[in-house]
């Protein structure tokens, strides 16, 4: 049976561009193509035991990943509905906690792992005790533990799973009654328990709830809101409630871990290494605690029980993405990412023509900056990457500022690069800066994008490849600096409202000086006599940046300047020395003006039109300010 529903679901609020944010996602991509790569696995057999369930199709296999943000992720049979079967014993096991307490618990089930199969009779020798809620007979006995006074313990545990599903739950019938008529088992060990005095009810009365907690039906996106739900503190990501107080989280997590699995418990934590549990139905559910809940559904079982695709799946995705519980992040922030904006407000420092900023104030939207912060696993980069996908319907190129980053983790890194790929994929940029000291990371990038991976680690510098993203827009525009004639001075802002007369006096007042490539022009400390007018090529203003390192002194670009531009006109105010060095990027040629040549209309002109011109950066400057606070 193929799954009809949509294999995405948007599970928190965020419309049209979450839904085409999570659609697109690399994670999305990555469950379907690992469903369609386990989906012709046809090991293992239906379970006979129950007679029911050898009427489920041996082709059908879902996955659902639900993460504590409330994204939820679905491949395959995902919505399609079986029975939770032993699964249920961990929400039994929170529900009866929370109804009796951890001491009353513990003195009726333990917490030991068994190394024997499910239905074992694993009971404590002298007290009848269980040895954990996980195998049948300390499943039993947390069932029994569930109160049933002001309401029906069966209505309790619906409604308990419903929380953590977020919708009604009901009761497969058939497969209920299939289990009563073969649970002989099953009542053997609840005699056992009630002889002990472990069960206060009849063993009947304790059998047959537990029969139907087991008949509970689910899906494979339910067990994963489910995992969600533990992995969030005991609060579903979706709807906000509590399905489980937070003070048993651990316990409950804690038997999952060494008991989830039953007789493959230990092997599972070491090749999968997240809490999970199991059940014959052919569900698993795995909780990766603080990140997301797992849901995968195959009904072929190994020998010992397990889905035998569903424990593929779990141990490709652990292993894909390094998300072993034991590979322990260090302390990141509570947020990762710090700050986006695009490039209407926030510019690059080269210095643009008015009609360059004009473009770029229309259009600079199309470009976005994220500055990411501390160290990114996989549940803030997926969320961080639903951020960036969603803004990329409007967007042409995304420039991802990691030097804040401390580190990024393997699943971090997959999911970056899968990010990195579907950009590029959709004709669109994607740069990587401030990455020259997350070396795993780059190398990760360099090995799977080859020579597309040069253009995401073109920029070290995310200014520079903010001013890329800019270029291209007012290339586009047909604006660029290239275009301006900086040889008419009209095109220069210190000349604005002068007379052709006074131009003609500007520059016969000037001289013409070209510069080759990297040569100097001013340097910090020289006597400010003269301010320059690029006519062609472009210049740099620049300082030495102290790094606090022996000999690791680099050029900090203060901005860059075209044809149109002026360069060392704030020395006409004070006749300082010159407080940052300039070069040449390219061939340069200006008209250098000394300042006393000029006559005292055409300096006071200028003056006024320094004054305007500083002002409006001081108003572009103080919008910035209130953008990034």
């Amino acid at each position: 049976m193929a799954d009809a529903e949509p294999s995405v679901t948007v599970a928190a609020a965020g419309g049209a561009g979450l839904a085409g944010a999570l659609a697109a996602a690399p994670l999305q991509d990555y469950l379907e193509q690992l469903h369609a790569a386990l989906a012709p696995i046809a090991d293992g057999a239906l379970a006979d035991y129950i007679p029911e369930l050898t009427r489920a199709d041996p082709a059908w296999f879902g996955i659902a990943l639900a993460t504590v943000d409330g994204h939820v992720y679905q491949a395959g049979d995902s919505r399609l509905p079986f029975t939770v079967q032993s699964i249920s014993k961990a929400i039994a096991y929170g529900l009866a906690l929370e109804d009796r307490g951890l001491d009353a618990v513990l003195a009726k089930i333990g917490v030991e792992p068994t190394g024997e199969a499910f239905n074992s009779i694993s009971l404590e020798p002298g007290t009848g005790r269980p040895l954990n809620p996980m195998i049948n007979a300390g499943a039993i006995a947390t069932t029994a533990l569930v109160r049933d006074d002001e309401t029906p313990a069966l209505e309790r545990l619906l409604a308990t799973f419903a929380r953590y599903a977020g919708r009604a739950m009901d009761i497969d019938e058939a497969v209920f009654a299939s289990e009563r008529e073969t649970g002989h088992r099953n009542r053997a060990i609840a005699h056992l328990l009630r002889g002990y005095g472990i069960l206060e009810c009849s063993p009947e009365v304790a059998t047959d709830l537990y029969f139907r907690q087991c008949s509970i039906r689910v899906t494979a996106r339910d067990l994963a809101l489910m995992g969600a739900c533990i992995a969030n503190g005991g609060v579903n990501p979706v709807t906000g409630v509590v399905a489980l107080r937070r003070r048993y989280v651990d316990k409950v997590l804690s038997v999952m871990s060494s008991c989830g699995m039953y007789d493959y418990s230990g092997g599972w934590v070491f090749n999968v290494g997240m809490p999970a549990k199991s059940g014959v139905g052919g569900g698993i559910m795995a909780v990766l605690p603080g990140q997301f809940g797992l849901g995968v559904f195959s009904p072929l079982l190994d020998a010992k029980g397990n889905s035998v695709r569903g424990i593929k799946a779990c141990e490709r995705i652990s292993q894909d993405f390094g998300l072993h519980m034991f590979n322990v992040a260090r302390a990141t922030s509570a947020t990762v990412l710090r700050r986006s904006y695009d490039c209407r407000r926030v510019r690059s420092r080269r210095e643009r023509s008015a009609a360059e900023r004009a473009v770029l104030a229309q259009q600079g939207g199309c470009v976005r900056v994220y500055e990411l912060q501390g160290e990114l696993v996989f549940g803030s980069a997926e969320s961080v990457e639903l951020t960036m996908l969603a803004d990329l319907a409007h967007a042409q190129a995304l420039v991802i500022d990691m030097k804040r980053v401390v580190a990024v983790g393997a699943a971090a890194a997959r999911l970056l690069l899968r990010l990195a790929e579907r950009v590029g994929d959709s004709g669109k940029r994607l740069y990587f800066t401030g990455t020259m000291h997350l070396y795993g990371f780059r190398r990760l990038l360099q090995k799977a994008g080859g020579a597309g991976s040069a253009e995401w680690l073109r920029f070290d510098d995310t200014d520079r490849a903010i001013e890329t993203c800019e270029q291209q827009i007012v290339d586009v525009a047909g604006v660029a600096a290239a275009t301006v004639d900086g040889d008419d001075l009209h095109a220069h802002y210190l000349c604005a409202g002068l007379a052709d007369a006074d131009l003609a006096a500007v520059r016969a007042a000037g001289s013409e000086r070209r510069y080759p490539p990297g040569a100097p022009v001013l340097a910090v400390g020289d006597a400010a006599q003269s301010f320059f007018f690029v006519l062609s090529g472009e210049a740099e203003a620049w300082l030495l940046a102290d790094t606090g390192v022996a000999r690791a002194d680099r050029r900090l670009r203060l901005t860059t300047l075209g044809p149109g531009t002026v360069f060392g006109e704030i020395g006409i105010l004070d006749r300082e020395q010159r407080t940052a060095n300039v070069s040449a990027v390219t061939a340069l040629t200006c008209l250098e003006v000394p300042f006393d040549a000029l006559d005292a209309g055409i300096r006071e002109r200028m003056l006024a039109n320094m004054a305007r011109h500083f002002a409006g950066m001081l108003r572009e400057n103080a919008e910035l300010v209130g953008h990034l606070a």
